[in-house]
């Protein structure tokens, strides 16, 4: 199965849904009805998908990824190179997240505070 990324068209929302499909169609279909894209406000014109390979080797029998699970959220840091944005990113649950050593968001936050560490 190959992996995309579900978002809108117009970049309105600030995230995005990964899926497993054999084709971009069938993989805009899928995500159409969830939580992050309703069918009454969304149609199968307003999503695109776009393949990210780096996550096919994630396939594990389910047809999308969610960030809350720990196998998924590893190979979303690990693979794809994603992280938290700037709303949820709290360096306190950094230290328990199992994606930490491959974040680059987190490896700024550490080089920030060492930096800050000998100014004082």
């Amino acid at each position: 199965m190959k992996a995309y990324v579900i978002s809108d068209k117009g970049g309105y929302l600030d995230y995005v849904l990964v899926v497993f499909a054999e084709t971009k169609g069938k993989a805009i279909s899928s995500a159409l009805g969830t939580e992050e894209f309703p069918k009454y406000d969304w149609n199968f014109t307003d999503l695109r998908a776009r393949r990210i390979p780096e996550l096919d080797k994630a396939y594990r029998g389910r047809w999308r990824m969610d960030w809350d699970d720990d196998e998924d959220r590893l190979a979303f840091v690990r693979d794809a190179h994603c992280y938290c944005n700037d709303d949820c990113f709290d360096p306190d649950d950094c230290v328990s997240c199992v994606g930490k050593e491959y974040c680059s968001r987190y490896e700024e936050y550490l080089e920030e505070e060492q930096e800050g560490d000998g100014n004082v």
